[in-house]
């Protein structure tokens, strides 16, 4: 079940939300600062601005989400005279991005007022609106139906069965068998217990409503408000609403429960767990398709802080209410309040305006989620405008099969009173970089991911071809310098940030002929050897074969190579490289072969023998002078007279005789 607020609540609960945050901006500007957490996909997407002409204005909103992927909206607005405010509907198939004109739901002539709008979806996505309406002098709640996607609306139907004195705070529920409840706020006891909550079924699709059945049990002349109400899967009934019959706690969150499609009620139970004198207000009920209910409620049980958003979970059908646990992160002053919640079978998500960033922004939306209503997540901030004069308020949560949240709201950014919308998507995109590629080097390929798919919508996509190029688009152009095979990966993402990479493969074929170098052009003589060298040949990625071709009918496949021209004359030697691709390059030189005389060739001839007599004439006499020269030195050499062969041989010398005198 998604709760509304009505216009006039709206208004009051500004008011006086103004009031507790200028009492405590004092104490904001000496509290440590308390920011949302980082945004962390997936987040809440692009606020859009859901209503349109013909309304002029727009409050107090109600969402539903169907099992179509449809999100369904009714607020109350203005569309100028003759009428006063009137009740719209519109729809969004594109989850929140863009939205149907508002059509008006009631269908009186003009000139009453319409507020307090609730919407419910039947098993068939049918949708159900209940609002507070004074076309007949006071205030009544009204229904209407359309069995067509809101397209049109049926007659409307006035619920409850006592007009005098008012009725209002409409909240409309429909269980599995299209079985249609209603609970309000009704005045009609004024006298004596003063507002109680009041509940009203249909049988027949909304086309009549049995009689009004009072569901608190007290009394007092406490003033019972805020109702709401859900139907489980088993087609039990809840109801919970503020109370403050008991005179010393305060205001407190009551609740109760019928198993026979409303007929009776069970006695009413309080489920906040505090005990003392502090007030629980504006609660909100959702029951997930395994039938646990989930409440939320703004609470003032923290000593010297505004109010908090506390919750309670029961898994036996309301007979009993886990320990409360508060769902804001901030433990500071700052305002929370006009919670409301919902769940399905992945787990629960709670809205909520709150103040925590005052004087930077004003009042904004916030959320968090749980997978069991325990233990919820940080709390992140819904609306994106910054401006600190920019106020929200109101918040409503639809949570459609797969998990996507929605959050609408009344805002007032747009200088005026409209209602604004964040889709949380939690599917994240599918991304399709389409079928390979293949090209030369240079030329442009087009990569295609308009195959990719989101549910609510690809907000940017983003290339990485490889070569350390990127580019963004769904469509781009790229052509690659070197040849290879390059993997180029899409990554596309969607507006809450979810992601999805795709490779596909890119094949740049090698057109560039590689350079064939073989030297210039040359004189050699007949007969002579002449050096052939490619090796200075150059290509992109390499070369894989050299050809010779001497212009004499000679060839070779060496990248150096020698040759020899027998015959004289000129010759076109021509080089031909070629890569792994089959690209070629070609190098052409002119080769002079010169006539050789025989008078020359003979004279170069005996020239060339006496080089070579010459040569080993030298040799033969290097031989001869060094045996000489060894021979000599073993000859005539004196040992060392110190040594002991030194003194033999002066042993065996004969004594020289003395000089004879003169």
């Amino acid at each position: 079940m998604i709760d509304s607020r009505s216009a006039r609540w709206a208004s009051r609960v500004l008011a006086t939300a103004t009031v507790l945050a200028f009492a405590t901006v004092g104490l904001l500007a000496f509290a440590p600062a308390n920011v949302a957490a980082a945004a962390v996909p997936p987040y809440f997407g692009p606020n859009v601005r859901v209503d349109a002409l013909p309304a002029y204005t727009a409050y107090v909103p109600s969402m539903a989400a169907g099992t179509d992927g449809v999100v369904y909206v009714v607020f109350s607005g203005w569309a100028g005279t003759p009428t006063w405010t009137d009740i719209f509907f519109t729809k969004s198939a594109d989850g929140g991005r863009t939205w149907t004109a508002p059509i008006r739901v009631n269908n009186d002539a003009g000139g009453a007022s319409q507020t307090d709008p609730s919407l419910a979806l039947g098993p068939d996505d049918d949708v159900y609106v209940a609002w507070a309406d004074s076309r007949a002098g006071g205030t009544d709640i009204y229904f209407a139906l359309s069995s067509d996607g809101g397209l049109s609306f049926s007659s409307n139907v006035r619920v409850n069965d006592v007009t005098s004195n008012w009725q209002n705070e409409p909240e409309v529920a429909v269980d599995s068998a299209g079985l249609v409840h209603v609970i309000w706020t009704d005045n009609r006891n004024a006298a004596t217990t003063g507002p109680d909550i009041y509940y009203a079924n249909s049988t027949d699709g909304g086309l009549s409503f049995n009689p009004s059945v009072r569901i608190n049990n007290d009394a007092t002349g406490a003033e019972q408000s805020r109702p709401d109400i859900a139907a489980g899967p088993d087609r039990t009934v809840y109801a919970t609403w503020s109370d403050p019959r008991n005179s010393g706690r305060g205001r407190d969150i009551y609740f109760s429960t019928s198993s026979d499609l409303g007929e009776t009620w069970t006695p009413n139970i309080v489920v906040n767990d505090d005990t003392g004198l502090v007030t629980q207000d504006y609660p909100s009920l959702a029951v997930s398709p395994a039938g646990n209910l989930f409440l939320v409620w703004m609470d003032y049980r923290t000593t010297n802080t505004a109010p908090d958003i506390y919750t309670a979970r029961s898994t036996n059908r309301g007979a009993s209410f886990s320990a409360n646990v508060i769902v804001n992160d901030d433990r500071g002053v700052a305002w929370q309040g006009t919670p409301n919640v919902a769940a399905n079978a992945n787990g629960v998500r709670a809205v909520w305006g709150d103040t925590r960033t005052w004087g930077s922004t004003g009042y904004d939306i916030y959320s968090a989620g749980s997978s069991d209503g325990l233990t919820w997540s940080s709390s992140v901030k819904v609306n994106d405008d910054t401006l600190p004069t920019n106020q929200q308020q109101a918040p409503v949560v639809a949570l459609d099969a797969v998990g996507n949240a929605y959050a609408a709201w009344y805002d007032q950014r747009d200088s005026g009173s409209d209602v604004y919308l964040a889709a949380l998507d939690v599917v994240a995109p599918t991304a399709n970089a389409g079928a390979a590629q293949s090209a030369g080097q240079g030329t442009t390929m087009s990569f295609n991911a308009s195959a990719s798919f989101d549910n609510m919508g690809i907000a940017r996509y983003e290339w990485d071809f490889g070569d350390d190029v990127v580019a963004d688009g769904p469509v781009v152009g790229h052509a690659y310098r070197n040849p290879g095979t390059y993997q180029a990966r899409l990554t596309v993402w969607d507006y809450s940030g979810n992601s999805d990479s795709h490779f596909v493969t890119a094949t740049v074929l090698d057109t560039e002929a590689p350079v064939a170098l073989g030297g210039g052009a040359r004189v050699v003589d007949e007969g002579q050897p002449l050096q052939f060298d490619a090796s200075a040949s150059t290509d992109n990625v390499g070369i894989v074969s050299f050809a010779w071709d001497f212009g004499d009918n000679e060839t070779a496949s060496e990248a150096a190579v020698t040759h020899v021209y027998d015959v004289p004359g000129t010759y076109t030697a021509t080089l031909t490289v070629r890569d792994a691709a089959g690209n070629i390059g070609t190098a052409a030189m002119r080769v002079t072969v010169r006539v050789v005389s025989p008078k020359t060739s003979a004279l170069l001839e005996t020239i060339q023998m006496l080089e070579a007599l010459v040569a080993a004439l030298f040799v033969a006499l290097g031989i001869v002078g060094y045996l000489a020269f060894t021979a000599w030195w073993r000859t005539n050499r004196r040992p060392d007279d110190r040594t002991p062969l030194a003194a033999e041989m002066r042993a065996k010398e004969p004594a020289k005789a003395p000089p004879t005198p003169a």
